[in-house]
């Protein structure tokens, strides 16, 4: 049985990707050139054979691409996607974060034709995320790849509703605080008060866990 908000199959290894920033809990996987290397070969992402370690700049660029990925599984959300403070749209973001990845053709014995990442290291790992980003376009999976619409959460979560209009990777959680949040604006309108702080302390750890891959 699939688990709720788990994207399927290879999309699971993108979704763990950008869950490497718990905006939450203030926590990343992804701290240091030798934490991204690790992750990639924990994913199963970082080919055949060693390649040259990760570096702050390959850092600088895992980092980049995961939060360009955030903000267009956000605005799979949103419809369009704001672009905060005058920051470049989603899909221009994401266009600049995977501009150095490079792809080539290869095929096999038996005339299967697939893309490839060009050249090793860190960087063909990031190529492999894109790669799988591509091919669940084209398989109509990743507009159902979400980030959550709560502004203390972007949770990446898989939309599985027949609607695909799934806004919270937790209807019990993020859901709840939004709607508990909107219930005391309004209140607070009513009443001249004011308040609409958040008082709900339910935190991720009652929230069903993405596993990486």
């Amino acid at each position: 049985m699939a688990v709720i908000g788990q994207a399927p199959g290879e999309l699971a290894k993108l979704q763990s990707f950008v869950n490497t920033l718990d905006i939450e809990q203030s926590t990343d996987e992804l701290a240091t050139p030798a934490d991204l290397d690790r992750w990639l070969e924990m994913a199963g992402l970082a080919g055949p054979g060693p390649g040259r370690p990760a570096g702050p700049d390959e850092l600088a660029a895992a980092v980049e691409l995961r939060e360009a990925l955030r903000a267009v599984l956000l605005s799979h959300v949103t419809h369009p996607a704001a672009a905060p403070d005058g920051a470049p749209a989603a899909p221009s973001r994401l266009a600049a974060a995977a501009a150095a990845a490079r792809a080539r053709i290869t095929t096999t014995a038996d005339g299967s034709v697939a893309l490839v990442p060009d050249g090793g290291g860190s960087g063909a790992g990031l190529t492999r995320l894109l790669l799988i980003a591509a091919r669940a376009t084209a398989t109509g999976t990743w507009d159902r790849l979400k980030a959550c619409s709560a502004d203390d959460c972007h949770w990446a979560f898989y939309d599985r509703s027949p609607t695909r209009n799934g806004c919270w990777c937790s209807m019990q959680i993020c859901g709840s605080r939004a709607k508990s949040r909107a219930y005391r604006s309004r209140a607070a309108v009513l009443s001249g008060d004011g308040s609409g702080r958040d008082s709900t302390t339910t935190s991720r750890s009652a929230r069903t866990a993405v596993p990486g891959a």
